[in-house]
């Protein structure tokens, strides 16, 4: 659309107009192509549980899944049914990033066969302050433990936020119809410049 600017018509096109992107106004067109861009061209990174977790200490590059314990047709609901994912010192993971996400989640074992629901929460203060915000995603997993082939290597895309790193912080709980079930997975992260 032309428009005028000192009585002179000037075309502004937007695959010809300069943009900030993630620098610039949040939420504007700019900022969402470019944070769309980042996500699927950014650096990933696959964590899992560090062997002695601290209070901001969560994960490490590692071999060892963490774990997360369901309640009684419920998420878990004792001290430590959930599992501590990323802690503020664990992002970021490479130099220089300042945001990330988790985008996938890779199931390595269940205590039992039946379906799972897994909830991301996420947030700067505690767990249960994020989940009364609504500061959490959820998934559904079937992990045939019996017959892993069937379901196993193949990691579960999920949707979340970006989060700020040495801020934010990410736990993920499990449901599961049998009391005291418990799921062992990886996840892999996303990081961003801004």
């Amino acid at each position: 659309m032309a428009e005028s600017i000192d009585g002179i018509f000037h075309l502004n096109k937007i695959d010809s107009a300069p943009t900030d992107g993630l620098v610039g106004v949040e939420g504007s067109l700019a900022y969402r192509i470019h944070e769309i861009e980042k996500h699927f061209h950014s650096r990933g990174r696959w964590l899992g549980k560090l062997g002695t977790q601290t209070a901001t200490a969560w994960a490490d590059d590692t071999l060892t899944p963490y774990q997360a314990i369901s309640g009684n047709d419920d998420y878990g609901g004792d001290v430590n049914d959930e599992a501590l994912v990323v802690g503020t010192d664990d992002a970021p993971q490479i130099t220089g990033m300042v945001k990330f996400d988790l985008h996938k989640v890779l199931i390595t074992a269940v205590s039992v066969d039946t379906v799972y629901k897994l909830r991301i929460v996420y947030g700067s203060g505690t767990m249960a302050a994020a989940i009364i915000a609504g500061q959490y995603s959820e998934f559904m997993v079937k992990f045939d433990s019996s017959n892993p082939q069937q379901s196993a290597g193949i990691p579960f895309h999920v949707q979340m936020p970006r989060l700020t790193s040495g801020t934010d912080k990410v736990w993920i709980q499990a449901w599961n119809a049998t009391d005291n079930a418990t799921v062992d997975f990886f996840v892999g992260i996303h990081e961003y410049e801004g």
